[in-house]
């Protein structure tokens, strides 16, 4: 009867608890690499572009949905987390604002199983894009991108500077519903780029092909990485964490080995830099908590 007991404990170990840890547990980094980028160049190239750094970040969530966090940071707990979507507004003195991430419209809200979409602050999102000088996007899945691409127009095709992974026929941005043309990518696919005063693109081709990261040295001399969904919580910078291979090997399919190497670039940075603000793709709880973070982070467009 004990052997029949231990023999049923153990089919149940393999078909249940090896499948659970494969696909929501793993998290071993493998050998990948920081890439080879310091924040003294990062510095430089904020500096090369004349004019007026931004001089705040304000921040609007348009959308949320609750998740288990291991979901988003394999092995990070079951607890679930507020998976906000998030887009920022960053006002310039004397001139027009920069808008990273432009949220996505009741639609696509729905089709993503957003537990709460707020138009009201979606559609400041939309004057936000209206009014700006430069519009770009961490990557080209549709919380992120799907605004721009579904309100379209030449005025915003001529201050939205995209990569090629970030427009068709790239494969995530294909299935953006595009409400015209999409404007011709302008950002180079390798190589930090400087965008304007005090920004800088980092192309990092990983979570998708069109990932990249952002960062912004303000007038008054602080700094932030916007790290997109690369690093989706704080978590997967902090604690090495790519999402769980359920989400990151079949539901949206990355580059697992280059996400490492792109969270362990992100920990070399803030180790350079330890005043660097790192904002996490979707980690609104940690956002408002983090003293750091509130001390830069404005919650809401000042319009």
């Amino acid at each position: 009867m004990r052997r029949k007991i231990n023999l049923t404990l153990l089919i149940l170990v393999l078909l249940i608890g090896v499948p659970y840890y494969w696909l929501l547990l793993d998290n071993r980094p493998g050998n990948a690499q920081a890439k080879p980028i310091s924040i003294a160049q990062l510095r430089e190239l904020s500096g090369s572009v004349p004019g007026q750094a931004p001089k705040a970040i304000e921040l609007e969530l348009t959308a949320h949905r609750l998740v288990p966090r291991t979901l988003f940071a394999a092995g990070n707990g079951l607890k679930r987390a507020v998976i906000g979507v998030m887009a920022w507004r960053l006002p310039v003195e004397g001139g027009k604002p920069i808008v990273i991430d432009t949220g996505l419209n009741a639609i696509d809200a729905k089709a993503m199983g957003m537990a709460e979409f707020w138009p009201e602050r979606q559609a400041k999102v939309e004057r936000a894009m209206d009014e700006a000088g430069l519009i770009l996007a961490t990557h080209e899945h549709p919380d992120h991108l799907g605004a721009l691409a579904r309100k379209g127009g030449a005025a915003l095709a001529s201050v939205a500077r995209l990569n090629a992974g970030q427009v068709p026929p790239s494969s995530y941005a294909a299935s953006l519903a595009w409400s015209e043309k999409p404007p011709q990518p302008s950002l180079a696919a390798e190589g930090l780029q400087a965008v304007a005063p005090g920004v800088v693109v980092i192309p990092a081709p990983s979570h998708t092909p069109g990932s990249q990261m952002i960062y912004v040295r303000l007038a008054d001399g602080r700094e932030v990485l916007f790290a997109g969904d690369i690093a989706t919580m704080a978590a997967s910078w902090q604690e090495l964490r790519a999402r769980s291979r359920l989400v990151g090997d079949y539901l949206a399919p990355e580059n697992r080995s280059e996400v490492f190497a792109w969270l362990r670039t992100i920990r070399a940075l803030k180790k350079e830099a330890p005043g660097l603000l790192v904002i996490p793709g979707h980690d609104f709880e940690w956002l408002i908590q983090d003293k750091a973070a509130k001390a830069v982070v404005r919650i809401g467009f000042r319009q």
